[in-house]
This record gives structure tokens, sequence and C-alpha cells, in this order.
């Protein structure tokens, strides 16, 4: 079984100089332009040629780089070079010009092209009708990666898949050994393959849960899962708007008593040995200061009167709004906890990590073997499909099939600018060990954007959001997924506006990120200038810069 493989596949090689001396393209398949016999003509195949030129520097400096600061630097040239800004309004444009020629009247072929752009090109509102990990897949970042699958000949239920993606990811080497090592033996077929692997996360789950009993801190282990907990308990409860003062108290009661009591056991851990650790003494602080402004918080509530105050307060006091609310004090809290116990007991806090991990592949592994029956064989006509809904090779088959048009030599310089800035995401892709590409939506009131992902160390994940609106300019969004469960989310905007307008929704944000089962460790929504944001937000845990050179 094979997992769709979310990394691009783009070969980087230096681009050989044709006969006539000019450079030429990157990739064999792309056509090179027609010649030119006008003014306007010449000045845009000249453009296209420097495009070319550009592109191939690109990689020939990234080949011959031979430091990391020296591919950041190229890298940043790369990032900040609009070839195509708005791609999906290009595609916009090249399936009107396609339509309008004259010569498509006897030309079917290039009218199911046109019609392969336009079912593509999807407004922002069908979001979740049209996911956006559908979106990226046939956007043409992933064409060699969509080929990959095609040539697979088994179809894998989606179950499998994520369960391919999270053994995957799995941070506990040596239990990802022990799969690999399973997957290599030929003689199993799938049912006895899943058996073995049940009995290998069995055992695994086993012996990480006799390591987190055997800890002398597992109740500790154990307060960081509550803090998370009543966390997510009270985004629920305040959206409710919980209209009874006594059972407002008394749920506050019951927090107070379990800080209080946390308060106490992290004293506990004070020893000369970890207090010497600046990481360890610095969480610890902010820690302790996390838990008496809850309390404080739940005392002053009490000393409260009358009904209709207290229920005011406690709206107040949690209101997701607020990037001070309780719930983000004690989501804050899990994490400061879980931080200083990774150091004070590393292989307890492997332990819990790794059952975690274990009993996520668990219930993962049951959906997939109740789905066993549904592996099917992939097609010619399915294969087909895969790639001919790829926005890349629908691109290169317009320039293949448009000679005969009117306005060929239009279409074939619009296809060929756009190639070059799909080829260009795939080229940065590569070289960070991420995926970048364009915002695969037709969004009117925005003039182009990008959207990047990338896997960070051990449980981190991070995505970045840039979008360029017509009335309230640029805005970046950084968003990292951390251990599964902590969402950090860091906005930039030039506006005011519309960083007032983002604060009246942020209630509405959290609520639905809270629905999904995560949290929202850190929201910080501020004003930057374009050159702010630019310098601020182009280093985010090497997702931009200090890259490895993979290329």
């Amino acid at each position: 079984m094979n997992n769709i493989n979310l990394t691009t596949q783009t070969s980087i090689t230096p681009a050989q100089p044709n006969q006539s001396g000019q450079t030429g393209q990157i990739f064999k398949n792309q056509p090179s332009t027609t010649p030119q016999t006008t003014q306007h003509q010449t000045a845009d195949k000249q453009a296209l040629e420097n495009i070319d030129r550009f592109i191939n520097k690109v990689i020939n400096e990234i080949k011959g780089a031979n430091t990391a600061t020296q591919t950041t630097k190229v890298m940043q040239m790369a990032q900040q070079t609009k070839i195509a800004p708005d791609l999906a309004n290009e595609l916009q444009n090249l399936a009107k010009m396609i339509d309008a020629d004259d010569g498509m009247q006897n030309n079917q072929a290039l009218k199911d092209l046109a019609t392969k752009l336009k079912e593509f090109l999807k407004p922002i509102a069908d979001l979740k009708t049209a996911p956006l990990n559908e979106q990226i897949k046939n956007s043409g970042i992933m064409l060699e990666a969509n080929l990959k699958e095609a040539l697979n000949p088994q179809k894998i239920p989606q179950s499998m898949q994520k369960l391919l993606s999270d053994i995957k990811n799995l941070s506990n080497q040596n239990l990802l050994n022990q799969i690999l090592t399973l997957a290599k033996d030929e003689n199993l077929d799938n049912n006895k393959s899943f058996l073995k692997l049940n009995e290998i996360l069995k055992n695994e789950a086993e012996i990480s849960a006799k390591i987190l009993n055997n800890s002398a801190l597992k109740g500790l282990f154990s307060d960081v899962n509550k803090l998370d907990n009543i966390a997510k308990f009270l985004d629920k409860t305040s959206n409710l708007s919980m209209q009874n003062a006594d059972k407002i108290l008394n749920q506050m009661s019951k927090l107070n008593e379990f800080t209080n009591s946390l308060n106490n056991k992290i004293s506990l851990l004070n020893s000369e040995k970890l207090n010497q650790l600046s990481a360890f003494s610095s969480n610890l602080k902010e820690l302790k200061s996390y838990l008496n402004e809850i309390s404080s918080s739940i005392n002053a509530l009490n000393k409260i009167g009358d009904e209709a105050g207290i229920i005011k307060n406690f709206q107040i006091l949690t209101n997701s709004q607020s990037n001070s609310s309780l719930q983000d004090k004690l989501s804050a809290a899990a994490k400061r906890l879980s931080v200083m116990l990774n150091i004070a007991d590393l292989n307890g806090s492997n332990a819990k990590s790794n059952l975690n991990d274990v009993n996520l592949l668990t219930k993962q592994l049951k959906l997939a073997t109740a789905d066993v029956d549904s592996i099917q064989t992939r097609t010619a006509v399915e294969t087909t499909k895969t790639l001919s809904s790829d926005i890349k090779s629908t691109l290169l088959s317009i320039q293949e099939k448009s000679s005969s048009l009117n306005n060929a030599q239009q279409i074939n310089q619009l296809s060929s600018k756009m190639l070059s800035q799909i080829e260009m995401h795939q080229i940065i892709s590569s070289v960070s060990g991420g995926l970048q590409t364009y915002l695969p939506y037709i969004w009117d009131g925005v003039d182009g954007g990008k959207v990047a992902f990338k896997q960070g160390k051990k449980d981190k994940f991070y995505a970045q959001i840039d979008l360029n609106f017509k009335e309230y300019g640029q805005v970046n969004v950084m968003i990292g997924l951390i251990n599964k469960r902590y969402i950090d989310i860091s906005i930039a905007t030039t506006q005011n506006e519309l960083k007032d307008m983002l604060l009246q929704n942020n209630k509405e944000l959290k609520t639905a990120i809270s629905d999904l089962g995560l949290i929202v460790s850190n929201f910080n929504l501020k004003v930057y200038s374009k050159n702010e944001i630019s310098q601020k937000f182009k280093e985010f845990d090497g997702f931009e810069v200090g890259i490895n050179k993979k290329a």
C-alpha cells in the first residue's frame, strides 16, 4: 500500500544553452515560445525568456550554494519574485481567451481543456465543498506526486491512507522501525499484517503505560490533560452562557481546588539541580504565575454578592475574544507544565507522548481494518482522470493543442507564464522540504496569495497564508500545530480597520478551533507596515529561512 506522497517530485537540474545561445526551458516537457513578429510580441517573448533565465539562475545558485546562508538568500529572492502573482485569476483569463477564439468551433480537445480550467476555478466561498487539500493536489504543484499515485495499481481507502500518514509522522523511531520491518514481510496479506500491527501497538502501549505508572510524576502528567480538558469545557460552557450563578460558583470552586492542589504539587519539583536549568525555572515561574492568576480571578468572582454580577463577570472571564481568558491561562499552564515534565522526567514524558501516538494509531487501525475489502484495482480511466485534473498537466496540453487558434501566441505566452510560476513554487517546495503553492481559489477581494505547509521538529506542523486584499492590503497568517492539540496563531495586517474586524470575529474562530478538539495556546494580532511584515514573518522555525540545502 502506498500513501499519496505530499512532497513535490520536481527534479532540479541546471538548464543548458540551446544552439542559438539562448537559455533553454527548465523542464523538458515545457514548450518554448514560438517566434514573434510584432514589437509587442517581441517584448512578450523577451519577458518570458527573462523569466526562464531567472528560474535557471535560481536553480544554478541553489546547486552552487555551499552554506545554508547562501541557500537562504537565493530562496528569499525566489520568494519575492512574482511571475504570475494572481495565478487563479490568470487561469480564469486563459479560459475566457480560449472560449472567445473563433478557432474553438472544431477543436473539441481544447474545449475539454478549457472546461477543466473552469471546473478547477472554485470561488473561496466553496471552501467547504471544494476542500483545500483537493485544490492543492490539483493545483499543478503536485503533478509528479499525482503521477506516482496514478501509477499505483491499487486504490487505497482513505482510512488506510490516514493510517500510513500517521505512521510516517511517528516520533518513536523504535516503533517506526518495527512497523517498517513488518511492511517488508511479503508472506503476510493485509489482514495478517494488520493483526501483527495491532500486536506491536498493544505491546508498545503496555511498555509506555508501565513507564508512566512507575514515574514519580505520573500525577502531574495526568494534570496536563486535566488542564486542557477544563479549558475545552469552559470554551463550550461560555458559548452556552451558563445562566445559573450557583452552578458557576460550584464549577469555579472545583477549579480553584484543583489549581491550588497543582500549585502545591509543583512546589515538590523544586530541586537545586532542576532550578539550575533556565528552561525549567522560567517555565516553573510562568506556571505558578498562571495558576495564581486563575485563583485570584475565582476568588474575586466569589466575592460578588448578586447573581447577575456573577454571571456577567464569569462571561468576561471566559470571553474567548480576550487573549487572557480563563481558558487561555489554563491552556498556557498546561503547556508550561508539559515542558517542565519533559525536563524533569524525559522517559516519562516520552512514554506519555508515545502512548498518545499508539492510542491514535490503534483507533485508526480499527477503521483501516474494517476497510480491507474496499481496496480496489485502479482502472486506466481513473489513472487518466487523476492526471487530467492537474492544472500543470492541463496547461501543458493547452500549449500543445492551441497552435491552430487565432490567438495561439497569446495563449501560449500566458500558459508559459503560469507554468513558470507553478514551477517556481515547486522549486521552493523541493528545497525547503515543505509545500508551497498559489491560493487555488477565485477570490474577488484578493489580488493573489500563496499558502505553504511544513513539518517541523517532533509533532510540530506549520502553515503560512499570505494574502493581498484589494481593500485592506497585505495579511500574513502563521499557524503552528504543536503536539497535535495546541494551535498558535499569529496574524499581521497593514490596516487597523481589518485588525478590528478580525477581533470582532475572534470568538467565532476560537470556537470553531475548539470544536475540532484543539486548543488555542497563543493568538497574536498586530498591525505592521508591509516591510515590517516581510521582515518579521520571514522566519518561522526554519520555514522560509535557515532551510537546509536539499537540491
